[in-house]
């Protein structure tokens, strides 16, 4: 749960930046484009921008494709003092000019408004904008599209084109790349497109075919192509734009899906690795059920301290070990926080019966060399606190112990897998299709937004890459979360902001699917029982200590109130009075729990950080322990 809210306050804070715009904003209310060809194949070029201003502005913005920077020449700004103002009837009256600098594709006009509608009149030559042939001219200008260029919604648009002669209207082509937009009107000597909003970082741009003869200053070459195939193409290729974002709606309504799907799904997988909703269960299963079989199911397979005592305990039930509490350390003597005892285990001469990975734990942690073979906690402990000397020894036997029991853990969890109690296939899996999908939904959702080839399988590029380099180096938890926050921002890519909302929901419950699924699953139905019975029994646990118990069951009841406490440093205050004659029961009174301790002594290590996985020697098809050792298993701007 840290690591998915780590990642959407990261995400959080990446929307700031628009939420802050907000006390300052502008708005572009009209834009009147008006381009007056000239028979040498440039273009003058005036336009009416209409701006509406929440704040203090200095400076207002226009800038252009990088297609059309070499053609740019002779740029000015103007703030225009009309009502109702239209394009192409403008009186120099009317102008005040306005001090303009450039910046790359970006020309910047001082201007001082505040809180008010201001209107700025633009000029500019654009050279060579038409191409002419022998048979017709081309005049193809994109004057908004994605990037910086276009990062405002601009309201009310027309873009007005007047030729140099009658070329007659059935002889003018014309064709408007734009989400809203058209043609409103042709004329013998021009043409009209019309577009109620040029939305932020979407497309809009015209192209128009008209006769050659009215060019009489432009030299003229060879057509590539004759006209009737370049009108056919350019209808081929509005077909297919319009194609997309006919797509739109089913996007929008295939991520929502999507979203909702993973969102169902993580709470499925937090419902499976949850401790604490007792749905169903049975206290009685969970005290009749192997402590290690319970520890690894409890915990998901995770690798932690408390399984070590779980194996230890398993063989105590069985008879194969002796427990009790016994005095800590001598060299724990003065230190405040240790507890008076702490465990200790003896091993019976006659243990015939022992599995392997029970063998291999016996043949560790009970050194053969020894008249009685006794495991006392305190044998793993670090150095005390007054300890100058032998920090290295201690160090060093740390190091051994986390590599025997990474040993022990790997061959319990290998058995846990193959009786089909846990598995790390499946989550792993799950995360990969997770990150499949996402990639996959994006990218549909981009291509129906009138996205370019790149755009499209840049999801699929930033999640190769990602789950590469998650096949190289597992479990580095940097990895998905530097994944997801790209795809944030890959779903920004989006135009369309109710398209761009979905996406970004559909990235949350990526996260949240993709941390919650742990790295190890439950994968059996009596492992889930025994899940939910532990759940029961920690209810229990609340409830104070029950009197109706066999002097055996409450044993094993003090034992898994131990074992499977949530809390790794305090020990569950029970209720009620406990049976004195049981070792166990003296464990309770204690201030500190004996391994939380001995873990406070340790280096830096492996064990405390749980990762998850699990196996089992155990077959996952009856339903307890038995006794016997099994278990079941381009824009303007504003400043």
């Amino acid at each position: 749960m840290k690591k998915i809210i780590a990642i959407l306050t990261i995400m959080l804070f990446a929307m700031l930046p628009n939420t802050i715009a907000h006390a300052k904003s502008f708005t572009i209310d009209e834009v009147q484009i008006k381009g007056w060809v000239q028979p040498n194949g440039d273009m003058l070029v005036n336009e009416i921008f209409t701006y509406t201003f929440d704040g203090a502005f200095t400076q207002v913005t226009r800038s252009f494709p990088e297609r059309h920077l070499g053609q740019i020449d002779g740029f000015e700004a103007h703030l225009l003092n009309a009502e109702n103002p239209v394009v192409g009837e403008i009186e120099d009256s009317m102008l005040t000019r306005l001090n303009v600098t450039t910046s790359g594709e970006t020309q910047k006009a001082a201007i001082s408004a505040e809180n008010q509608t201001m209107t700025v009149f633009y000029l500019y030559y654009m050279r060579g904008a038409v191409k002419s042939y022998d048979t017709y001219s081309d005049l193809d200008v994109t004057f908004f599209e994605k990037y910086d260029n276009h990062d405002t919604n601009l309201n009310n648009v027309s873009i007005t084109y007047l030729l140099p002669g009658d070329a007659g209207d059935r002889n003018i082509h014309g064709f408007m790349y734009d989400r809203m937009g058209g043609i409103e009107k042709v004329y013998t000597n021009g043409i009209i497109f019309r577009t109620p909003t040029s939305e932020a970082f979407g497309l809009t741009a015209t192209r128009v075919f008209f006769p050659s003869t009215i060019m009489t200053e432009q030299q003229k070459g060879a057509a590539p192509i004759p006209l009737g195939e370049a009108i056919e193409q350019e209808e081929k290729r509005l077909d297919a734009f319009t194609a997309k974002l006919a797509l739109l709606p089913t996007a929008k309504e295939t991520v929502k899906v999507i979203a909702l799907v993973f969102f169902l799904l993580a709470v499925f997988v937090w419902l499976l690795r949850q401790r604490s909703l007792p749905f169903f269960g049975s206290v009685h299963h969970v005290l009749q059920t192997d402590p290690l079989y319970l520890s690894f199911v409890d915990r998901n397979g995770a690798r932690q301290p408390k399984n070590l005592l779980a194996g230890i305990f398993s063989m105590v039930e069985k008879g194969y070990v002796d427990f009790q509490l016994e005095p800590s350390a001598a060299r724990f003597k003065n230190q405040p926080q240790a507890p008076e005892k702490t465990f200790a285990f003896h091993l019976n001469q006659s243990s015939p019966s022992l599995l392997p990975f029970e063998k291999e734990l016996v043949t560790w942690l009970f050194k053969p060399k020894l008249t009685t073979r006794k495991f006392h906690l305190h044998d793993i402990a670090g150095s005390a606190k007054n300890e100058n000397t032998g920090k290295k020894t201690y160090a060093r036997k740390q190091r051994q112990f986390e590599r025997q029991y990474e040993e022990w853990h790997t061959q319990v969890k290998q058995l846990m897998t193959e009786a089909g109690t846990l598995s790390d296939k499946v989550p792993g899996f799950l995360k990969r299709i997770v990150c499949l999908v996402l990639a996959s939904a994006i990218a549909f959702a981009l291509y129906a937004d009138g996205g370019g080839n790149f755009e499209v399988a840049l999801p699929f590029i930033v999640t190769g890459i990602m789950l590469y380099w998650n096949w190289r180096r597992p479990y580095k938890l940097w990895l998905p979360i530097v994944y997801f926050i790209v795809m944030f921002f890959v779903a920004g890519l989006a135009v369309d902001q109710e398209l761009i909302d979905t996406l970004l929901w559909l990235v949350i419950a990526s996260v949240v699917l993709y941390f919650v699924t742990p790295h190890s699953m439950i994968t059996s139905l009596n492992a889930l029982y025994t899940k939910m019975s532990i759940a029961k029994f920690r209810a229990q646990i609340r409830s104070g200590f029950p009197s109706h118990l066999t002097q055996e069951e409450q044993e094993r009841w003090l034992t898994r109130a131990y074992l499977l406490n949530k809390s790794k440093s305090k020990l569950p205050r029970l209720q009620g009075p406990l049976p004195t004659m049981l070792p166990i029961a003296a464990l309770f009174a204690l201030e500190t729990d004996p391994l939380h301790f001995v873990q406070s002594t340790w280096g830096p290590t492996k064990i405390a950080k749980a990762s998850s996985g699990g196996d089992s020697y155990y077959s996952d098809s009856g339903g307890g322990y038995d006794g016997g050792g099994g278990f079941d298993g381009g824009g303007a701007g504003a400043d």
